[in-house]
């Protein structure tokens, strides 16, 4: 495949860039204070695709000061990038934004507040790992491959100029590096083989905190209005029925999640959403909302033991908010907690 202008001239500043010495690059520029006294390739790299005053090499300098694992993601992302993206649009229309999200993150903050016309969005993958046996405890194994689905908590906003289809691309392409630095997960031996980027609104308040953190939340008087209401059919471990959670589809809601089981995602526990920094995880402060964790680690519970399936049967308040189908939705809990009020 020919490589366009563009991707042929980052090849030649590649090996122009490795040659930085003296503390200067070839076109005499240094790092900015506080970054490497003597700038590397990477540095040299950036600096000469975006030369301009607090552009891609000032940002590398100055996430390097604070950690040069943060700056050699930048690295990583902006290279990525050029497979996807030959005209380098991707850089002046995600990246900046992405870098905000991705450091967002590292102090256990997954939601912000944008501005400027721009979305909150949020990140789903789908990935596979090939070094769990068949009869696996933790995740379901066909023909050797593990696969599962798993949120970023990475909270982004995006300009509609950030073309959504590279930056999953991007994402995916660069999955097990951003995990290695945002979380206590070792990624190592997964890859990630798909990525959507839904809106904030929908995953967290049509399908995940607030139905699952209250199934009867579509019950009760001040319920939210949605025009499109959806059942989902939640199956937890052993159990041969599922049960049905009510869960709003507005603004085409379920399909920007695609085939991802975000409604399962969100059955096993993960919901937390918090515009401020998050105390560590603990099993203690564990959100459980269907007594699942003696089953498993939580992690694993929506990888093996919970799934969920969009119904075709329409929504019926009259059946859904009955006695019956609240003890249903207590899940495991339904033997210790009485079925919550549906007035």
């Amino acid at each position: 495949m020919k490589l366009s202008f563009l991707l042929t001239k980052i090849a030649a500043l590649l090996a122009v860039s490795a040659k930085a010495v003296n503390g200067e690059c070839a076109d005499g520029s240094v790092c900015i204070t506080g970054a490497p006294s003597t700038p590397d390739s990477s540095y040299c790299f950036l600096r000469d695709i975006d030369p301009n005053v607090g552009g891609l090499g000032d940002t590398y300098c100055g996430l390097y000061a604070d950690s040069p694992e943060n700056a050699n993601l930048l690295v990583t992302v902006v290279t990525a990038s050029f497979a996807f993206d030959p005209t380098g649009a991707f850089l002046g229309a995600c990246l900046p934004d992405l870098v905000e999200a991705l450091l967002i993150t590292q102090y256990n903050i997954n939601r912000q507040v944008c501005y400027d016309g721009k979305t909150e969005m949020a990140f789903f993958s789908t990935i596979e790992s090939s070094s769990f046996p068949e009869d696996s405890t933790e995740y379901n194994v066909v023909d050797g491959v593990a696969k599962t689905d798993i949120g970023w908590d990475v909270p982004m906003c995006k300009s509609d100029e950030c073309d959504a289809t590279v930056l999953q691309q991007v994402l995916t392409a660069t999955f097990s590096e951003v995990f290695a630095l945002s979380t206590t997960w070792d990624p190592e031996d997964w890859k990630a083989t798909s990525t959507v980027t839904p809106t904030a609104e929908c995953v967290y308040n049509q399908i995940g905190a607030a139905p699952m953190q209250n199934p009867e939340l579509y019950c009760t008087a001040d319920a939210p209005t949605c025009s499109n209401i959806k059942l989902a059919e939640i199956t937890l471990a052993d159990d041969a029925a599922p049960f049905e959670i009510a869960i709003c589809d507005d603004n085409e809601c379920l399909a920007s999640v695609g085939a991802i089981d975000v409604p399962g995602y969100f059955a096993s526990g993960e919901i937390a959403q918090s515009y401020d920094p998050q105390v560590a995880w603990t099993y203690e402060n564990l959100i459980d909302p269907f007594c699942l964790a003696y089953i498993a680690d939580p992690f694993t519970l929506s990888q093996k033991y919970i799934s969920a399936k969009i119904s075709d049967k329409a929504f019926d308040k009259t059946k859904y908010c009955t006695v019956a189908a609240a003890s249903a939705r207590a899940g495991k809990c339904k033997a210790t907690k009485a079925p919550k009020s549906t007035t």
